[in-house]
C-alpha cells in the first residue's frame, strides 16, 4: 500500500506544526493521524496476494489462525481510531466485545461513532470463526473508486468510519462507493475494510462477492479458450500423421 504522503502527493508532514496558535482562536490541533496499518496490510498480502503476483500454490487456502489475525488486527486499529476521535459508545476506551449477536451496520447513524463500533463488532466476530479465505477486493478495485474532487465537499461532511470532516484534512482524498452517489469515504479509512470485507459500511452491498464472480467468469473462458486450442492441435497432430 501507498504511504500517506505518496498518496496524496504530498511531502512528509511537520509533527511540530500539530499545534498552531492564533491571536483569535488560541490554540489549534490537527487532526489526529490514523493508526498504523503496514502490520494489518502485511497480514492481508499473506493470505490474500494480489491476482498479478505469482504464487507457488495457487489453490492453497490461508491457515485460519492467519486470517483471523488480519481481521483482530484491523479491529485494534479501528479502536485506536475510535479512541482518538472521542466515540465513547461502549465506555471510555473500552474495545468493543462480539457478544454473538449480528451487528447490524446499517442501522447506525452516520457520524454518530455507532458505525465504527459495530464495524469493530463485526471485525472481531470475523476473527473468532473466519472465512476459509479473504472476501475483500482487490487495490484494482479501490484504486479505480471514484474520486471526489475538494472543491464539491462541504466543510460539514464527514467521513462515516472517522468521523472527521473532510476539510479538515489539507490533502482530502474522498472516494464514492458505486453503491450509492451518497456514500463517501475517506480512501484511507475505508481502503482497508474493502481489502478484508469486500462490502459497503453503509448497506452491505458486497463488492467482493461481484468480483468473485467477475473473476470466475474469466478463468471459465480462460479454461474454454485452452480446451478449443487442446483441441485443435489434437487435429494438426492427426494431419501430421496422415502426411507423414
Amino acid at each position: 500500500m501507498a504511504s500517506y504522503e505518496v498518496e496524496h502527493s504530498t511531502t512528509p508532514r511537520d509533527t511540530s506544526a500539530d499545534t498552531t496558535t492564533t491571536a483569535a482562536t488560541g490554540p489549534s490541533h490537527a487532526p489526529p493521524r490514523r493508526p498504523d496499518l503496514s502490520t494489518f496490510f502485511a497480514t492481508l498480502n499473506e493470505i490474500a496476494p494480489n491476482p498479478s503476483e505469482t504464487r507457488s500454490r495457487p489453490y492453497a487456502l490461508p491457515v485460519p489462525g492467519d486470517v483471523s489475525a488480519a481481521f483482530r488486527s484491523l479491529a485494534e486499529a479501528f479502536n485506536i481510531m475510535r479512541r482518538e476521535g472521542g466515540v465513547s459508545a461502549v465506555g471510555e476506551g473500552d474495545f468493543p466485545v462480539h457478544d454473538g449477536t449480528e451487528p447490524d451496520i446499517s442501522q447506525e447513524e452516520e457520524g454518530s461513532g455507532g458505525l465504527l463500533t459495530e464495524m469493530i463488532q463485526v471485525l472481531l466476530r470475523e476473527a473468532e470463526e473466519p472465512p476459509r479465505e479473504v472476501e475483500g477486493v482487490g487495490d484494482e478495485f479501490c484504486d479505480a473508486l471514484e474520486r471526489v474532487p475538494n472543491q464539491s465537499l462541504k466543510p460539514s461532511q464527514t467521513c462515516p468510519i472517522c468521523n472527521n470532516p473532510f476539510l479538515d484534512d489539507p490533502y482530502p482524498l474522498v472516494v464514492r462507493l458505486p453503491c450509492h452517489t451518497t456514500h463517501l469515504f475517506d480512501l484511507e479509512c475505508v481502503r482497508p475494510w474493502l481489502r478484508l470485507r469486500g462490502t459497503c459500511p453503509l448497506d452491505r452491498v458486497d463488492f467482493g462477492a461481484k468480483e468473485r464472480e467477475k473473476e470466475k467468469e474469466r478463468l471459465e473462458r480462460m479454461l474454454k479458450r485452452g480446451q478449443v486450442r487442446a483441441g485443435e492441435d489434437e487435429e494438426d497432430e492427426e494431419w501430421d500423421g496422415m502426411y507423414g
